[in-house]
């Protein structure tokens, strides 16, 4: 990782961490990135830049924090992999970016109960500091202290996903599509290879395409935003859908990039997306994840909760008018995804 004047505050935070039931450095962990996130964009820098940046600032504290846990549990009884799920996985977070991980074992020449007696408690206690630091609880459950399985396991459940993709079983392919290894000395190649293999599942890529038009963006027919209370949640109208349509063309690429940009130059440059239409759309991420960034920014500094709920009134009109062009882009991406996988012809 870079390190620069600007990440100070938050490689301090992880600096300060002398043992693993010593995490008062933790409580000032949020505080530094909202610091520093502010920093970055007074600076210029590009959202996508911030986002990485701060990825890799939950990665590096994820890692100390799994150091310290291993320095107080004893050596691990075998070879296992901690692996960032999510947007952790694509390196794209923000302040409200909650915890998805999980922690693969080979298990080998180890009884059950050793394994579960080490990795139960050392997950436990970094789910639990990481909460501290202001990364919160998955609500969905994706988090290495209930995924917890030998690598054998891994591969026979994502090959069900795969060969099987049922709405549910789609679901936790979705977010297991994005894994990264952080830590540990366990390769998981094989995982990737088994997710790979879904670009030659004409069912599995229909699926993963209907999923990503699912979420519409909330434009009527003359280019009106259609919104409740005057707000507009960024995520949900605009950013789910271009993280998943990223994904599936990636993977329809076979392209093992992780971020959404790169998803899509890799989509572009298969010959599956036009290439000026993937500059629009990552042209289109981009002017989002700016949005949401400020927006978040201003809701820590003020101390409240973090959302993706952005009031129109704190958009000049130039914006609200980018807003528009940009939801009409997705829209358009979405249509021509639909007809191109006949997603209408799945149950």
């Amino acid at each position: 990782m870079e390190v620069s004047g600007s990440t100070a505050g938050p490689l301090r935070v992880i600096g300060e961490l002398s043992g693993i039931r010593h995490p008062e450095p933790l409580d000032a962990y949020r505080g530094e990135l909202v610091a520093l996130i502010g920093l970055l964009l007074a600076d210029g820098v590009d959202a996508l830049e911030v986002t990485r940046i701060v990825g890799n600032l939950n990665d590096a504290l994820t890692t100390r924090l799994i150091g310290l846990a291993e320095a107080e549990l004893g050596p691990p009884p075998c070879r296992h992999a901690w692996l960032a799920l999510g947007s952790q996985g694509r390196g794209e977070q923000v302040l409200s970016s909650d915890q998805d991980s999980a922690l693969a074992y080979d298990g080998i020449g180890v009884e059950p109960d050793e394994v579960r007696d080490y990795f139960g408690p050392l997950a436990g206690l970094v789910v639990a500091a990481l909460a501290r630091a202001g990364l919160a609880l998955c609500r969905g459950g994706y988090m290495a202290s209930t995924w917890q399985h030998p690598i054998d396991e891994y591969r026979r459940l994502f090959r069900g996903w795969v060969d099987a993709p049922e709405p549910a079983a789609l679901l936790r392919a979705e977010i297991f599509l994005d894994l990264r290894p952080v830590h540990g000395d366990l390769p998981v190649d094989v995982l990737d290879a088994v997710l790979a293999s879904g670009a030659m599942q004409p069912r599995f890529l229909v699926m993963l395409a209907r999923a990503a038009v699912t979420f519409r963006p909330p434009i009527g027919m003359f280019g009106r935003l259609r919104v409740e209370n005057s707000a507009i949640d960024i995520k949900r109208s605009g950013i789910a859908a271009i993280v998943l349509l990223a994904r599936l063309y990636a993977l329809a690429a076979g392209s093992s990039a992780r971020t959404t940009a790169l998803r899509l130059d890799a989509a572009a440059a298969a010959g599956w997306i036009a290439r000026t239409r993937a500059a629009n759309l990552i042209e289109a991420y981009r002017f989002l994840t700016d949005l949401r960034l400020r927006h978040q920014l201003e809701q820590a500094r003020r101390g409240e909760p973090t959302d993706n709920v952005v009031p129109l009134a704190a958009l000049t009109a130039q914006e609200q008018r980018r807003l528009r062009e940009v939801l009409r882009a997705v829209r358009d991406l979405q249509d021509m995804t639909a007809a191109r996988f006949a997603t209408d012809t799945v149950m």
